[in-house]
Order: structure tokens, then C-alpha cells, then sequence
């Protein structure tokens, strides 16, 4: 026999962990602030009763923490009255409301959420005793999300992101700079040197130069064209050396000067990989590896006049040699993948699976809320070791479960809700296998360093 009776029962104990995060970084307040000093567009909101636009904004955040995909799963958290003396946000809004007010959200008005949130962790940094002259890694990368049968693009910590129709089938150079710039402004005084990474497809002249009139450095995948192929020979056998971490890869440089690019020569970093001629034929004709591989090598595996080749990929830098040398490079670059870790823990992790409206404004709120609810999950690791400890595969990589596993571990537990004493006391399940893992990250919520 089922009742669902009980005035007491939570099924989301764990945000109370970040809602004592958020609560002590002062969010909601930040991001109000920040909406407030918003001119030229309409304010999200005219009247001062009900919930504010920063409520509403970090409501739909805890609602992906908990797992919504969409406006309605709002109801949920809703509907669960005990655990909202928990959450940032205790007067969590209906499902109509958040979509009637998320249409009314302009790009002036996600700037300014997204200055609100670099605040929060440049507080976070701060109170952690993190330097705050440490230089800047800026990963530039797309992805592409379902929304009602078309597509559009989106973008450590998430820092900026923008929606693109999915027909554009390459993100321009001017768009990238002003992604970069937005991300530079949104960084702490001082901060040190910017260095941006990016894939093949942002690869070109254009954001090459506007990077070096900004002062940020780069290193980017090249696309493999005649020119690099032609570039290739002219290494000399005896000029690879074994790359970092990567088994049987081996890597080489030399001087290279883009078309369109006027000032000194860049590096040419190019690594290859072993790959044997059992390894193409088992594959499909139109794997993506063929085209790694020069097309006269990839001729001749075919044809069975070899038994293994090479796959090459081609790095233009502008990092000093007397600071990183080309191992160095390749090796920094290749972290680039976390970009990737963080668009998969985005999908699978938080709501961009799809985005929820077909309404511009409230799908670029929804992804504004998705890369809080991200960063919200970093802040949890941050400040927890418990919370953070899933290994990495790199030594120098921030430590970071998935969101998925911290809502099963953290957010997504139940619990009883018991006043005694004025005191509000969370009962969680007897025997809860990580009591421990949870005890210390939401303590460590709880004793953060004060401002």
C-alpha cells in the first residue's frame, strides 16, 4: 500500500549543500544587482512583489541540479514544501510563471547573469586564497542542441555562451572575438596571461590577428589542407620526439606563416600516431581517422603496399619556444578535451539534451541556467575534496565528478525535515552509503571563509 502523505518528506536533501553555497556567495543578491544596472532593455520585471529575477534565475539552476529537462519539471521542486527551507530559492516559482518571465529576458540581461556568476567565483577563488594573477586558459568550442526539430549552438568553469542557428555551418572569426572578449571582461582584475584553445573549426587568419591585438595567446588545430601536407615533408626524420602521455605519439615543429597572418612566424606543432592497416580496414570508409592520414600513405595501406602509417595533427601556436617547448604545446593543447567533458556533463549531466521553448529569449535563459547549474556542481568540488575525488586523467586537471553522479551521491537524497528546538534538523536514510561523503561537502559549505 503507497500514501503519499507524509508534510515532512523531502526527495531533494542535497540541495541543501547548494543552497548554503549559494546563499553564502550571495548569488540571487549579485545577480539582482546586476540585472539592475541592465539599461537600454525593459527589466525582467516592474514589480517588486513576488519572486525577484534572480530568484527565478537560480530556481530553474536548482531545478537542473535536480534533474529537470524542461520549464515544467519545475513543478516538481515546486511541490516539494519541506525541503524548501533548503534551497537558495525557497519560494520556487510555477511553471507558467518561469516561462512567462524567461521570455521577457534579453542578451543584455544574460551578460549580466553571467557577470554575476564570475563574481561569485572570483569570491570563491578569493576566499579559497587561490592566486589571482594565475594565468587563463580560454577553451572557444561549439556544440549543437535539439530544439523543436532544428539546431543551435551553444558553448573548468563556463564563462559565456551564445545560441547560433544550427544552418550556420562555421562560427565567424568576428563572432569568436567577441565571445573571447566578453570572456576577458568577465575575468578577475589582474588576472594573468590569457591563452585561447580551439578545434580545427576555428581555425583562421582573422582570429589569429585579433587574438594578438587583444594580447591573448593561442594554439589551435589547424586544418589539414595541401599547405600542411606540403609542411609535413619538410620535417626531418630525426626531428620527432615522444610526445607527453600519449603512447606510441610522437611530435615535431616547425617555423609556419598563415596566409593573412603579418607579424613574426608561428610554431608548427605536429603530432602523429601510429596506426596500423588492420586498424583502417576494420573501421567504416568514412571514419574520421582516414582523413588524419596523408591521402598518398592512406592509398597505399589500402592498397596492401603498407602495414601501418602515420595520423598526423597540425597545432599553430604562438607560445614562446623559451617557455613551452613543442611537447609542451601538444601536450597543453590536447587538455582541450575538457571542453569536451564539460558539453557531455551539460547534456548528460544538467538540461541541454534539447533546449525547452521555441521562444529565442527563454531557450538562451534556459542555457544560462544550464551553465550555472555547471559551475554550481565546480563550486561543489571546489570546495569539497570529498565532493571532487572521482581521479583525473591528467595530474594538473581540476578534479570534477560529473553532475549526474553528484546528483545521485548529493543532491537527490531524502530526507525528514524536523524542527526541534528552532533548529532544523535533516534526518537523511539509515545506512545512506555516502553519509560520509555528504556530511563533509555540506560542512564544507557551511564553514566557508566569510568575506
Amino acid at each position: 500500500m503507497f500514501r503519499a502523505d507524509d508534510p515532512s518528506l523531502t526527495p531533494y536533501a542535497g540541495l541543501a549543500i547548494s543552497g548554503e553555497l549559494l546563499r553564502g556567495l550571495r548569488l540571487v543578491e549579485l545577480i539582482d544587482a546586476e540585472l539592475a544596472a541592465v539599461d537600454r532593455v525593459a527589466p525582467v520585471k516592474r514589480r517588486r512583489r513576488g519572486l525577484t529575477a534572480g530568484e527565478l534565475v537560480v530556481a530553474l539552476a536548482e531545478c537542473q541540479l535536480a534533474g529537470g529537462d524542461c520549464f515544467d519539471d519545475i513543478e516538481d521542486l515546486r511541490a516539494d514544501r519541506p525541503g524548501a527551507p533548503l534551497r537558495a530559492v525557497a519560494a520556487t516559482p510555477s511553471a507558467p510563471t518561469a516561462r512567462q518571465l524567461a521570455y521577457r529576458f534579453k542578451p543584455g540581461h544574460i551578460r549580466a547573469i553571467e557577470r554575476a556568476q564570475a563574481r561569485v567565483g572570483e569570491e570563491l577563488d578569493r576566499r579559497l586564497g587561490r592566486d589571482p594573477g594565475a594565468e587563463v586558459t580560454l577553451d572557444l568550442d561549439a556544440t549543437e542542441t535539439v530544439v523543436h526539430g532544428g539546431r543551435k549552438q551553444g558553448t573548468g568553469r563556463a564563462l559565456t555562451g551564445e545560441l547560433r542557428g544550427g544552418n550556420q555551418a562555421r562560427i565567424k572569426a568576428s563572432q569568436s572575438l567577441r565571445m573571447l572578449g566578453r570572456a576577458e571582461r568577465l575575468l578577475a582584475d589582474g588576472h594573468g596571461q590569457i591563452t585561447v584553445r580551439g578545434d580545427s573549426g576555428f581555425y583562421a587568419a582573422e582570429l589569429m590577428m585579433g587574438l594578438r591585438r587583444r594580447r591573448m595567446r593561442f594554439t589551435l588545430s589547424a586544418t589539414r589542407t595541401s599547405t600542411m601536407w606540403a609542411k609535413l615533408r619538410e620535417i626531418p626524420d630525426d626531428a620527432w620526439v615522444d610526445a607527453i602521455d600519449m603512447r606510441g605519439a610522437q611530435v615535431a615543429e616547425l617555423p609556419f606563416t598563415p596566409e593573412g597572418w603579418q607579424h613574426e612566424p608561428l610554431r608548427l606543432v605536429v603530432r602523429r600516431v601510429p596506426v596500423t592497416a588492420a586498424e583502417l580496414l576494420a573501421g567504416s570508409p568514412k571514419a574520421r581517422r582516414r582523413k588524419t592520414i596523408p591521402p598518398e600513405q592512406l592509398q597505399m595501406v589500402l592498397d596492401g603496399q603498407l602495414d601501418s602509417t602515420f595520423a598526423y595533427s597540425f597545432i599553430v601556436s604562438d607560445i614562446p619556444a623559451v617557455e613551452k617547448t613543442a611537447v609542451e604545446v601538444e601536450h597543453f593543447h590536447r587538455q582541450r578535451a575538457q571542453i569536451e567533458e564539460r558539453f557531455k556533463d551539460a547534456k548528460l549531466g544538467q538540461a541541454l539534451r534539447h533546449l525547452p521553448s521555441g521562444k529565442l529569449a527563454a531557450n538562451r535563459l534556459w542555457l544560462c541556467c544550464a551553465l550555472l547549474a555547471l559551475n554550481v556542481c565546480a563550486w561543489v568540488c571546489d570546495i569539497s575534496p570529498a565532493a571532487a575525488a572521482s581521479g583525473a586523467a591528467e595530474e594538473d586537471a581540476p578534479l570534477r565528478r560529473h553532475a549526474k553522479t553528484l546528483r545521485r551521491l548529493l543532491f537527490c537524497i531524502p530526507g525528514r525535515i524536523v524542527r526541534s528546538a528552532r533548529r532544523l534538523i535533516v534526518r537523511l536514510p539509515d545506512g545512506l552509503p555516502h553519509f560520509e561523503l555528504f556530511n563533509a561537502t555540506y560542512h564544507a559549505a557551511l564553514a566557508l571563509p566569510g568575506p
